[in-house]
């Protein structure tokens, strides 16, 4: 088993966190430019299966 101090786990998580919001500004852009019609849906959809949609 790992420990880890509880301030080293809030970083880490804080990181994971915004690796995937820049993975959905990615995903947005790549929806913009190849499903424009359909990119606000998409991004909107991909936010809410990742849990970002209630992001503060």
């Amino acid at each position: 088993m790992t420990e880890l101090p509880a301030d080293q786990v809030r970083r880490l998580v804080a990181d994971a966190r915004h690796d995937v919001e820049d993975f959905l500004g990615l995903a947005g852009a790549w929806a913009e430019q190849h499903l424009p019609a359909h990119a606000a849906p998409v991004t909107a959809a991909l936010a809410r299966a990742l849990d970002l949609a209630s992001s503060p």
